[in-house]
């Protein structure tokens, strides 16, 4: 079973490094050095002027802590197939399992030591730590409380001894949180490694206990569809599929588009498919949060091009969407056509984007600078859909 583990590791390593190379690419990487300096800058300049004592710090580091807890799940690495393979020696699966809980043990506490390190000026110049021996206990805290969240996890690919993952994700981590941050993380550090000890017995009992099949690979393939939607995002994926979905509340937006055959093709698959038209809602939010918390012109400036570009590229493998139909290959329609009617449709789906990362900038700078980055990131969307989409699609076709 190590070994089968271990084989299995360097098989998902291998993906998972050939597909960053796709995501650190230069342009994103310059894009994300000038996001982090300017990110750091800001909450430097926020750190400064903080006042101790405040009602609403705690809370707020509560919630920080308790979102990098929920960070991470544990990774089995399971196949569909083993549900077949492995059932006659279920009771030798425990060992698999095992080393699956260590990697993952190891992955969550390098997210933790991050956060723990983020937080570390906010907390002590709020002063809701001061003790650097609690600094380091309240890290030990979170790896505990980690560790206790994935063993959770664990016991609950067992049929005999599952738990409510309500209790073991947000409650005992909230409640165990709460003592530490008002004045008590060696309580919190007690309470939780009592919680491990008995957890730890727990797993002992369950060599004889039936495997839950279906929560298991249902489990790993949501981390592994999660995993994946981040990297298409920057690449092809194989494997990954949408749905569609009707929705008639948006039937109106049609009639933007062009009454050609490939425009309206285009824009009602993109708008109905859940796998694309989700992303890019997901996309344009998260992009109008960061930029209205951000008042930096340049950070502002780079946050709108880097969103408007991921979306972009994520649209580009949605021309072949219709490949396989054989209607495709029968329009009396050419190829420059259906290709523009999608560097136009492109365009006007994204607009949408741009108008909200507009309004976002006059609320974090000003009106003025706001009519900057509605030009600039109409701009570059030009661009990209009538230079780079089409080169893009050229060399695929």
């Amino acid at each position: 079973m190590n070994n089968l583990f271990v084989k299995r590791l360097q098989l998902h390593l291998t993906q998972m490094s050939r597909y960053l190379k796709y995501v650190f690419n230069d342009f994103f990487v310059i894009a994300l050095m000038f996001f982090i300096g300017g990110l750091g800058y800001e909450y430097s300049q926020l750190i400064k002027k903080i006042k101790p004592d405040l009602w609403w710090q705690s809370p707020l580091a509560i919630i920080v802590l308790m979102l990098g807890l929920q960070l991470g799940s544990l990774i089995t690495l399971v196949k569909e197939a083993d549900y077949v393979f492995w059932m006659p020696k279920e009771q030798s699966f425990l060992a698999f399992f095992k080393k699956g809980l260590t990697y993952s043990s190891w992955i969550s506490g390098a997210v933790q030591l991050f956060i723990w390190f983020l937080l570390i000026p906010f907390i002590t110049k709020s002063e809701i730590i001061t003790n650097k021996w609690n600094l380091l206990l309240l890290f030990l805290l979170l790896l505990c409380i980690k560790r206790t969240m994935l063993v959770g996890s664990f016991i609950d690919n067992y049929k005999s001894f599952q738990y409510s993952s309500l209790l073991y994700r947000l409650v005992v981590p909230f409640v165990l949180l709460v003592i530490a941050m008002y004045g008590y993380v060696w309580v919190s550090m007690i309470l939780v490694i009592l919680l491990l000890v008995f957890l730890m017995f727990s797993t002992k009992s369950l060599k004889n206990s039936a495997i839950d099949w279906k929560h298991v690979i249902d489990t790993q393939h949501s981390h592994e569809n999660v995993v994946n939607r981040f990297f298409n995002m920057f690449t092809d994926v194989p494997g990954m599929q949408g749905s569609v979905k009707r929705r008639r509340y948006l039937d109106f937006i049609f009639k933007w588009f062009d009454r050609d055959v490939y425009s309206l093709l285009y824009a009602r698959g993109i708008i109905r498919d859940k796998e694309i038209s989700g992303l890019l809602f997901r996309l344009t939010i998260l992009g109008t949060i960061l930029m209205l918390t951000i008042n930096n012109k340049i950070m502002v400036t780079l946050l709108g091009m880097i969103f408007i570009y991921l979306m972009v590229f994520q649209l580009i493998p949605f021309f072949d969407n219709f490949s396989d139909n054989v209607f495709m290959h029968i329009y009396p329609i050419s190829e420059e056509s259906r290709v523009k009617s999608f560097s136009n449709d492109v365009i006007k789906i994204l607009i949408p984007a741009v108008i909200l990362f507009t309004a976002a900038s006059i609320y974090s700078v000003n009106i003025l600078f706001a009519l900057f980055v509605f030009v600039v990131l109409i701009l570059e969307l030009i661009l990209l859909t009538k230079i780079y989409v089409t080169k893009k699609i050229k060399n695929r076709v």
